[in-house]
């Protein structure tokens, strides 16, 4: 097979469409114009062309509301609510009604962390909101990822490949890569691998490639995101899991 590595903001879309297949794995932008970035897939979906992950599962997780739909299903995830048209006094109501002292606020649709903030309850006054747009998510904040680091378990084809922790700077509590985190290869039990297949089992169809990114505890696991369109797989981290994405997506051709 031919591969291009190709940016989808500036390309014109008639070269997607003539390929065989067009992945997402590297749109790492989209972000800063999530609509354009909606808009690129339905023109996609609309001229035939074929997009892996499937286009149902990139709009389903772009939206991280899918959080809420996985708790009611019985899934481990932290608290979560959705806040239509958030504001000083919802958050700091919401926060009061659960006890929380520290909550963290995140976008509905965002990327790496990009807008994301720690909320604490008794410094309400200076908290500074004005760049978050009014639909929101406000989520417990987990205490202990400092300690645990944030586990990432890479699924291809629905199947477990390999599972990578990212150890997080002291002090911090985000698990991006612009927050100095490094990274280790882990072994995880089956127990946890279970765990995180039950988010994958969930979804409508398989996915080509998926990333559980969670908290592993004694009690068990919680996940924070699961990645179903722009995850970096970390197949370096696991010798042979690129021959195995390959030979998966030449399957999904046949």
């Amino acid at each position: 097979m031919d591969a291009a590595y190709l940016p989808w903001k500036t390309t014109p879309l008639e070269t997607f469409i003539a390929t065989d297949a067009v992945l997402p794995l590297c749109c790492w932008d989209y972000y800063g114009d999530p609509g354009r970035f909606l808009a690129w897939i339905d023109a996609l979906e609309a001229e035939g062309a074929r997009l892996l992950n499937p286009p149902e599962l990139l709009r389903w997780n772009f939206r991280k509301t899918y959080l809420l739909e996985l708790a009611a299903a019985g899934l481990a995830v932290p608290k979560t609510f959705h806040l239509a048209d958030a504001s000083r006094e919802t958050i700091a109501q919401r926060m009061e009604s659960e006890g929380w002292g520290t909550a963290v606020l995140k976008p509905v649709s965002s990327q790496n962390g990009h807008g994301i903030q720690k909320l604490d309850h008794a410094e309400r006054a200076q908290w500074s909101l004005e760049s978050m747009p009014g639909e929101v998510l406000l989520q417990e904040f987990q205490a202990d990822i400092g300690a645990l680091g944030e586990t990432t378990m890479t699924f291809i084809d629905g199947a477990f490949s390999h599972a990578v922790r990212r150890v997080l700077k002291a002090g911090e509590w985000r698990a991006n890569p612009q927050y100095g985190i490094t990274y280790e290869r882990v072994a995880v039990s089956r127990e946890v691998i279970d765990a995180a297949q039950a988010y994958i089992d969930f979804l409508p169809q398989t996915p080509l490639y998926a990333r559980v990114d969670g908290l592993v505890r004694s009690s068990g696991f919680t996940l924070m995101e699961l990645e179903l369109i722009d995850p970096y797989l970390y197949l370096e981290f696991e010798p042979g899991s690129a021959d195995v994405m390959g030979r998966a997506i030449l399957r999904r051709l046949r």
